[in-house]
């Protein structure tokens, strides 16, 4: 293989990734690795495989769960292209909806949508490309562009259609985690691209995330406010029988619900006893084709439909009962009450197991990957051709401190008024020692709101508010503001698994400190408790990997957002007794944890020093 580094040197500790990368990709195996932050994983990981695919004539995906972390992989290949003079195609494949002006939020990912406004400009009549498509095709192939930036250029034809049909040529696809591990997405790209798993070598980024993503990529659910909405939808489009038959549904599901709930607020439901109130109405499957005709007419004028959502939703309904629950929940609102019905994926390996196992090659890696073999347990890979390595991290331990706060503990039953006084009381005595941007993240928003409110009355630095559905440009926006504050030292206060506790890279030293607030537990609801004993009957382990390891996880995740390079120096604050517990404990990396009454003290020890 030949060697495709990018840059002039290798990290600390990189190294070993390199050679792990290389061995795997080389034996036709799968790695689960935990690679701490810092260790350069895409550089460690890209041009191996690259090298690899290019010399075999393999395809790399490269997959990651946000838009925003296929930069770094496009900057990368560039990187690659202008120091080894390398000629390789690579697509940068984001969702449809996001490329192709009017063909909505599609639930089923169709091939082609003939709504598309280029869409005439794109096919012929056969379903083939154009002259003018194949042109624009062959013209961009050999150039490493986002995708935002093929968009710019095809301003006569369609960007989707124009990078999908390019998959098949491409050496490497930065794409998101449904083009692989959704169904039907990989069948219809590896259909249109002459592509078979067994030639593709897998990458996934931040796989730490991929079982809940790929959880809810089986999963589907419709409130009380969605059969309105497609109702209305109906209407104003003429589809009067549909609109008809959707105020039906409504009010069948409403009854149903009240039958089954009483004064409670969730119940598991029957998958006879939901199609029975359908088919009341109308064959579920009719119902399904009707809304779906509704759909295509309505997608054709709007960004997405009502009446799509409730047809996909019907159709998931009908998909086993090993591995998913139902229920049916009662949604209290200030104005009203409401209902939903869900239909959820417990088990990821329906997504995971076959991609992974039949692919030549596939790489999971994290900076939270921890423990590795609950990874592999829960995403179904092969024992006999996965391997699992721990690599440290680059950084000098000296340059971060880890401290539990033993005295405070966010148990629900614990939460008053005396506990959000002690909280903020101990993020304002520890903020007085700590120059610069300091990140707070809370399980809840209602917690945190809670906190807010006792630490403004105490403290003199700006605070800064992550809020619910902030877009792109909010979020810049923050971050900005945050920069700005550097200097005199600013609070964020946000929650983990936000946007803010997980999704964000904060630059150089912006973020001084990290406090992690409680420990991030699921709600304990049917959907928690069943997926507890899913995991229990399947592996033995229902508490630890349903329950226990995804909220240590979490945690850590925001507790990463402080030590991003070899020049930072950080502190992190876990403020519940909780982290000391063997329990969680196990699922947390082997460094070294002060416990502590006084974090304070030991916060100005550490800068003073």
């Amino acid at each position: 293989m030949e060697d495709l580094f990018p840059h002039e040197k290798v990290r600390e500790n990189q190294k070993e990734l390199i050679e792990k990368v290389k061995d795997t990709i080389q034996a036709g195996k799968n790695l689960l690795a935990h690679a701490p932050t810092g260790l350069g994983k895409t550089a460690a990981t890209v041009p191996q495989a690259l090298s690899y695919a290019l010399e075999k004539d393999k395809t790399v995906f490269f997959l990651t769960p946000r838009h925003s972390q296929h930069e770094i992989v496009v900057e990368t290949l560039k990187e690659i292209r202008e120091k080894h003079g390398k000629q390789f195609v690579s697509v940068d494949l984001i969702g449809k909806e996001w490329l192709c002006e009017g063909t909505g939020t599609s639930q089923v990912f169709v091939e082609e949508e003939p709504d598309c406004p280029r869409h005439e400009a794109t096919y012929t009549d056969n379903h083939q490309l154009t002259k003018l498509a194949k042109k624009k095709k062959n013209k961009l192939k050999n150039q490493i562009l986002r995708a935002e930036e093929v968009k710019e250029k095809c301003s006569k034809v369609c960007p989707y259609s124009i990078l999908t049909h390019t998959v098949g040529e491409a050496d490497i696809v930065i794409g998101d985690y449904f083009h692989i591990f959704h169904p039907g997405v990989r069948e219809s790209l590896f259909k249109k691209g002459g592509l078979s798993l067994q030639d593709c070598i897998i990458i996934v980024d931040e796989a730490h995330n991929l079982p809940d993503r790929t959880r809810n990529l089986n999963s589907a659910a419709i409130t009380e406010n969605t059969l309105k909405k497609a109702a209305a939808e109906a209407s104003r489009s003429g589809f009067y029988n549909e609109e008809e038959n959707l105020e039906r549904l409504r009010k069948g599901i409403r009854k149903l619900a009240k039958d089954k709930l009483g004064m409670e607020s969730e119940s598991k439901l029957g998958k006879k006893e939901l199609l029975s109130v359908v088919n009341n109405i109308q064959d579920h499957k009719k119902l399904k084709e009707d809304l779906e005709a509704a759909a295509k007419e309505v997608l054709q004028d709007e960004d997405d439909s009502q009446c799509e959502k409730v047809a996909y939703f019907l159709d998931q309904w009908e998909g086993d009962d090993y591995g998913f629950v139902r229920t049916i929940k009662k949604l209290q609102s200030r104005n009203n009450s409401n209902f939903r019905v869900s239909y959820t994926c417990l088990d990821p390996q329906y997504a995971t197991k076959h991609p992974l196992n039949k692919s030549h090659a596939s790489i999971g890696m994290s900076g939270t990957l921890e423990p590795l073999e609950m990874y592999e347990d829960i995403l179904g890979m092969d024992k006999n051709k996965t391997e699992k390595e721990k690599f440290s991290s680059p950084f000098p331990q000296e340059n971060k401190l880890n401290l539990i706060v033993d005295q405070i503990t966010t148990k629900y039953k614990k939460r008053d008024e005396k506990l959000y006084q002690k909280i903020a009381w101990y993020l304002k005595q520890s903020s007085s020692h700590i120059q610069g941007n300091i990140g707070v993240f809370f399980p809840s928003y209602s917690l945190r709101d809670k906190v807010h409110e006792k630490l403004e009355e105490r403290i003199d630095r700006k605070t800064f508010l992550e809020k619910r559905g902030m877009d792109k440009e909010d979020k810049r926006k923050l971050l900005e503001r945050l920069e700005e504050e550097k200097g005199e030292g600013g609070i964020l206060l946000g929650v983990v698994g936000g946007s803010f506790g997980e999704g964000i890279d904060y630059p150089g030293d912006l973020m001084r400190a990290v406090f992690v607030v409680g420990l991030p537990l699921q709600k304990p609801n049917l959907e928690t408790q069943a997926l507890i004993d899913f995991y229990d009957e399947k592996f033995g382990r229902g508490w630890d990997y349903g329950y226990n390891f995804p909220a240590v996880n979490r945690a850590l995740q925001a507790a990463g957002r402080c030590i991003r390079s070899e020049n930072d120096r950080g502190v992190v604050v876990f403020m519940d007794k909780r982290y000391t517990w063997s329990k969680y404990r196990k699922a947390m990396p082997q460094e070294n944890y002060r416990v502590t009454k006084s974090p304070w003290q030991d916060i100005k020890s550490f800068f003073g020093n």
